[in-house]
């Protein structure tokens, strides 16, 4: 009886758990191996058909470098040293060779400038100022109800899915050259994409003081801008300032459809002189591409401390 018991007490007889254990683990080793090794096939397969397709060829490169050094060097200004910081002459011209003969424009390139940064500026307001009226509508835990989160959604997917340029273009053609295209293509992109950063900062937020505001009887707006709208002020600031930076960018390119500031200038120089009045126009440029970023930099920084105090 006891031995009975015994034997019926014993674990049946099998394989060794530690070698299931390790033969389950090889299998899955294998497994991953091979997926890893498809995925890469797949990968180098992919990238060596866009490469054929783009025709991004290594000698096509290799013959392409001295091409650009060739122009390089046809908009490098003839300076010279002796010259250098020569004012105009007796009668109000500039000296060749001098840096005030090289910037002989430059007045007229700082006011272009400053068109492009005001494009910017209002491009970005009334893109910001559209994304935080939709932002919220577009945040799926917020929403009144999913066809206004659908639709938001959807337009929102519109306005950023459209590039800058065409957008430009549209207006150019509806309202002619000049800056107010620029700043509208500008404005639509922006909502676009702000809204949708901006309700994904919503969806992050806390519905604790959202549901306080309900309980008294808040409507859905007083729940957003009072319940919602405290927390995440500093992440859509900060969000709106990045955005500016990069219109700041898209304002300088937009001008070579017709949209105004310095890059309808530098279209223009490009097209018709070729000369070192296009270096001078792209050294400005990216000057002030750097100060705004910068400044923009260190008050982003600024915000995102509050946020995180």
């Amino acid at each position: 009886m006891t031995d009975a018991t015994l034997g019926g007490d014993a674990a049946p007889q099998g394989d060794d758990p530690v070698a299931v254990f390790e033969r389950h683990r090889a299998e899955l080793r294998r497994s991953r191996r091979n997926t890893n090794i498809l995925l890469g096939v797949v990968f180098v397969a992919g990238l060596i058909w866009a490469a054929w397709t783009s025709d991004f060829l290594p000698q096509r490169l290799a013959e392409g470098v001295p091409r650009i050094l060739e122009y390089f060097a046809t908009i490098l200004p003839q300076l010279e040293w002796d010259k250098l910081f020569l004012g105009r002459d007796a009668a109000g011209d500039a000296v060749p060779g001098s840096l005030t003969f090289w910037y002989a424009d430059f007045w007229k390139y700082m006011g272009l400038l400053g068109i492009t940064i005001l494009m910017a500026v209002t491009g970005t307001i009334l893109g910001t100022a559209g994304a935080f009226l939709m932002c919220f509508a577009a945040s799926r835990n917020l929403a009144p109800n999913y066809a206004v989160f659908w639709f938001t959604r959807r337009f929102m997917e519109f306005c950023r899915g459209v590039p800058e340029i065409l957008f430009a273009l549209v207006f150019v053609f509806m309202v002619g050259i000049g800056p107010l295209a620029g700043v509208l293509a500008i404005a639509i992109h922006s909502a676009g994409a702000l809204g949708k950063l901006f309700a994904e900062v919503n969806e992050n937020a806390s519905l604790k003081p959202v549901d306080g505001i309900k309980a008294v009887g808040g409507t859905w707006s007083e729940r957003m801008m009072l319940g919602v709208f405290p927390q995440v002020a500093p992440n859509l600031i900060s969000y709106a300032l990045l955005r500016f930076e990069i219109n700041v960018r898209a304002s300088a390119v937009l001008g070579f459809v017709g949209a105004g500031g310095i890059g309808q200038e530098l279209n223009r120089v490009v097209s018709f002189y070729s000369d070192d009045r296009v270096l001078a126009v792209l050294i400005l440029i990216v000057l002030m591409v750097t100060i705004i970023d910068l400044i923009s930099e260190r008050v982003r920084s600024r915000f995102i401390g509050l946020e995180s105090d």
